[in-house]
């Protein structure tokens, strides 16, 4: 037998990978059914059988037992002889009672509307607009400024960035903190609870802050809310520590004004500490920048995800020195602390 022959059936390189990102895309569709269908909520109190689950639903046994099974496949449910209830996982984040609840972060990101975008790429490559871009108040409305929040809670990013932030010098001596674009605020909730005599204000726009007010309420904290559009309004004077993370994705002539404008905010010997899917010099990496970068424009031709080179020049351009790059969590995001010169006004 010569098993040489058998070389013609193997291909030069595995095409597994092919084969899970179509997959992935059943598997995002399969965790989109089974949460609107209500079945994780169904689940939240323990156990149920199939007969029990298909009288809550209105399934037919024989179908749901199949989806219950793909279901635990996944890591979503756990099985025990005929019954089924959640795992941690799913009990964390896809049940509402959980404060990591991430259902508005799911409806963002599996809506049927995002989906048929990323359907009409070729529609899009051709020249046609396939989404017309909404008002703020539209994009950012409370579900949205919410998901955002359930995406920052459920990723170990957040506590890298808060410790980074923490242990910087300028955080022990600052007094004012400015979170520039915060939105839900959980950023300068978390440090104003390191530091409770700390001022720490929420920059955004106004209808961002009855979400921010329900976080600072859990979480115990007491922060201001600065109402304003960092595109055209000035902000709040003589701050020590300005946060402006992942805010910049417009073009980079209006992102430059707005970094003067955070120049002109910070006191002398401030700092600003940027974070951002920023890409790499190629602009092919990290993946998730890439991703980004693309949806961003299938919706909004303006749309700009700066390179770390791109957002270091402009810095310095408005008179920042950068003092450091530092990958955050997967190394998805990139965090660039800079700091306004002693001596410097205006």
């Amino acid at each position: 037998m010569d098993i040489a022959a058998l070389t013609d059936f193997k291909p030069p390189v595995s095409g597994e990978a092919l084969a899970e990102m179509a997959r992935c895309y059943q598997k995002s569709l399969l965790l989109e059914q089974a949460f609107k269908l209500g079945f994780f909520e169904n689940l939240a109190a323990g156990f149920r059988s199939v007969a029990q689950l298909a009288e809550q639903t209105g399934a037919r046994p024989e179908r749901l037992v199949l989806l219950l099974d793909a279901l635990v496949s996944v890591g979503l449910l756990e099985k025990n002889g005929g019954t089924y209830t959640n795992t941690v996982l799913a009990q964390t984040f896809l049940c509402s009672h959980s404060k990591f609840y991430q259902g508005d972060l799911l409806g963002l990101q599996l809506a049927p509307e995002r989906r048929r975008q990323w359907e009409r790429i070729g529609d899009w490559l051709k020249g046609e607009t396939i989404r017309q871009p909404g008002s703020t108040g539209e994009v950012f409305n409370p579900s949205f400024v919410r998901a955002m929040a359930q995406a920052t809670l459920s990723h170990k990013g957040f506590e890298a960035t808060l410790e980074l932030v923490a242990k910087h010098p300028g955080f022990e001596k600052a007094k004012k903190l400015l979170d520039l674009g915060g939105g839900h605020g959980l950023y300068a909730i978390a440090l104003k609870r390191l530091r409770p005599e700390l001022e720490a204000t929420i920059f955004d726009l106004p209808h961002t802050e009855e979400v921010m007010q329900e976080y600072a309420r859990q979480y115990g904290a007491t922060v201001a809310f600065y109402a304003g559009d960092f595109y055209v309004d000035e902000l709040p004077k003589d701050q020590d520590l300005i946060l402006a993370f992942d805010v910049f994705y417009g073009p980079p002539a209006k992102t430059k004004e707005v970094l003067g404008r955070v120049y002109r905010s910070l006191r002398p010997g401030g700092y600003l500490f940027t974070k951002h899917w920023f890409l790499n010099d190629t602009r092919t990496q990290p993946e998730r920048a890439a991703f980004f970068a693309l949806m961003l424009a299938l919706g909004n031709p303006a749309a700009h995800v700066c390179t770390c080179r791109e957002m270091a020049e402009m810095l310095a351009e408005v008179g920042l020195a950068v003092e450091k790059l530092i990958p955050i969590g997967d190394a998805a995001s990139t965090m660039i602390i800079a700091r306004k010169g002693e001596g410097v006004n205006g």
